[in-house]
């Protein structure tokens, strides 16, 4: 059985069996051998199985595919070839079961086999083995909420405890910003480089191609001696300027080193045989251009190339200096100060505010008798705490107005949304004091009241008279007989509804009505 064996890649150290004929390899789904690689294409290559050969062709794939290093478009493999698609190393084996030997009735020894002689490599039954199945890793969600419950934040806990929250908040804050401005300039410095590369491959380019139009002339004129590199080696940034031949790459201008071969720049021989404007850069700050100058040959009546210019540009020209760096990663650091000042303002007053309004309603509560503690934030924890307070201030007694002892009502704005939130049907609350619907849920927004706010507003500014009327009476039969149910009836929109009312005390008197809306249904 024939198999490809891979060096590098998402399958490093594994095996895939081929089948006889065509085998498509590829990120594509349909691929008979599938690489999930970054730089395969969607069908990269074809290697085809055949009795006497094996043959590796490429399909026209974006980076190419190689035996032995080099770039192939079809080729017969031969034992011992090392296949790449793109980055990924392989080569192509026959593994064959172990078996006796016709002759001799023993097993072979390893390595010895027949079948196909297109490959003859030893067997090692090590490099086919299978890596042992790993367990799953464990959720990385999880892992990573245990380590911030468990670690990252008791320490956060306990800076809050040795340094003053404000402080605490504008060091998180300024390590922000200094975070923030440092990731930022990276790929700015990035984008900086990335631009000044094009430019420099730009003016080198232009440079060639103003130097090959001025020899032009001479050449044709068959007058190498006025052949001159003046014209480049005047602009900022070209450390040196040729005209080389095009026949055999010797030096035509400078003068002073006519007749010389570059060999220390070896892309000027790789340019000649591309007969085009090319350019290349050779390290980080040199570029190499060349331009090809062309007359018409009348022996061949067409265009020759009888020479090149060529331009080595050094991008020291346009980068940007040091300083200039250094003013940049000021200017934004400077802007994000100020904007992080802005942040650490309006996040620490957030955080202050709720905490200021909670201790002043506490010291009113103490000193003249409040029952009550409200906070008007949209936070769990803070409205747990207000109303704990409550019950704190209502246990203890309340507070002293003269010598008058007052009993304190704890908020149960909170309680009476959760019931008539678990109520399966439509469900409201009133306050008997002012008469007033004070909590409502989903099912009597939906059933009900679409067409009225009504959380906060009094019972007899309902505009739904008839509901009105049902309220008012529900109430007069609640304050009448509190520990009694109150019922009534009432069709809306075509629905008849089984109205219920029942009080509910508090520390001294009513708190507040739930009323349920429960629809009869047809039929009983």
């Amino acid at each position: 059985m024939w198999v490809i064996r891979f060096y590098t890649g998402p399958f490093m150290g594994k095996q895939m069996p081929l089948k006889m004929g065509r085998n498509v390899v590829g990120r594509g789904a349909h691929c008979d051998v599938i690489l999930q690689s970054q730089g395969i294409s969607k069908e990269h290559a074809v290697i085809e199985l055949y009795n006497d050969k094996i043959i590796v062709s490429d399909l026209k794939s974006s980076n190419g595919t190689f035996i032995n290093g080099i770039q192939i478009k079809t080729q017969k493999l031969k034992a011992g070839d090392k296949l790449a698609f793109h980055d990924v190393l392989a080569d192509v084996v026959d593994r064959l079961p172990k078996r006796k030997s016709a002759s001799t009735g023993h097993s072979p020894n390893r390595g010895e086999f027949d079948g196909n002689l297109a490959y003859k490599q030893n067997y090692n039954p090590d490099l086919f083995a299978q890596p042992a199945a790993s367990q799953a890793p464990p959720n990385f969600l999880t892992f990573a909420n245990r380590y911030i419950n468990e670690v990252v934040l008791p320490g956060v806990y306990k800076l809050a405890e040795l340094v003053e929250l404000r402080i605490l908040l504008g060091g998180f804050v300024a390590a922000f910003i200094i975070f923030v401005t440092a990731l930022s300039t990276i790929p700015l410095m990035r984008i900086l480089k990335s631009s000044i590369e094009r430019e420099s491959q730009r003016r080198a380019l232009t440079i060639a191609r103003a130097l090959s139009q001025f020899n032009r002339g001479p050449l044709i004129q068959g007058l190498p001696s006025s052949m001159s590199v003046e014209i480049a080696t005047r602009e900022p940034g070209v450390n040196r300027a040729y005209i080389i031949s095009g026949v055999n790459g010797d030096v035509m201008a400078p003068s002073q080193v006519a007749g010389t071969y570059l060999s220390d720049i070896p892309f000027v021989q790789e340019g000649r045989k591309q007969q085009a404007e090319v350019f290349e850069q050779t390290n980080d700050s040199t570029i190499v251009a060349m331009v090809p100058i062309k007359f018409y040959n009348s022996a061949t009546g067409s265009d020759s190339v009888g020479a090149f210019s060529v331009v080595i540009y050094d991008m020291g020209a346009l980068a940007i200096d040091n300083g200039r760096t250094l003013s940049l990663f000021i200017q934004i650091l400077f802007i994000a100060i100020i904007l992080g000042g802005l942040l650490y303002f309006f996040l620490y007053k957030v955080v202050q505010r709720p905490v200021v309004e909670l201790n002043n309603q506490l010291d009113v509560a103490l000193r003249d008798g409040q029952t009550q503690i409200t906070t008007p934030y949209l936070f769990p924890e803070l409205q747990q705490l207000a109303s704990n307070i409550n019950s704190a201030i209502t246990r203890g007694g309340g507070g002293f107005a003269g010598d008058n002892l007052k009993m304190t009502e704890q908020d149960r704005s909170l309680e009476m949304q959760n019931i008539v939130n678990l109520v399966g049907f439509a469900a409201i609350t009133l306050n008997p004091v002012d008469k007033s619907i004070s909590a409502i849920n989903d099912h009597f927004l939906n059933q009900i009241g679409q067409n009225q706010n009504w959380v906060g507003i009094a019972v007899d500014k309902v505009l739904d008279q008839a509901l009105k009327l049902n309220l008012q009476g529900l109430i007069e039969k609640v304050l009448a007989a509190p520990s009694q149910i109150a019922n009534d009836q009432l069709e809306i929109s075509s629905q008849n509804y089984d109205i219920s009312a029942q009080g509910v005390y508090g520390t001294s008197s009513l708190a507040y009505i739930i009323v349920v809306f429960v629809p009869k249904m047809l039929g009983g």
